[in-house]
């Protein structure tokens, strides 16, 4: 019987560590809002100005067209 238990367990063990832990989900970009990246995703596409793919490339979200409201 004891036998039985310590085989249960480390199958337990053992079938936890071979579970691969999740990753976050990814933070959808900020985009400003009316935007052409901002148009463009509410649409379900992705912005095809050179400026806002190229800066999508580098993970990015362009800074010309997404300018943070000045204060």
């Amino acid at each position: 019987m004891r036998n039985l238990a310590l085989l249960l367990a480390s199958v337990v063990v053992l079938c936890a560590a071979n579970t691969a832990p999740s990753a976050p989900p990814k933070a959808a970009p900020k985009y400003q809002e009316g935007s052409c990246c901002d148009k463009a995703a509410k649409k379900g596409d992705k912005c095809i100005h050179p400026c806002c793919v190229k800066a999508a490339k580098a993970g990015k979200v362009c800074d010309h067209c997404n300018e943070s409201p000045k204060k």
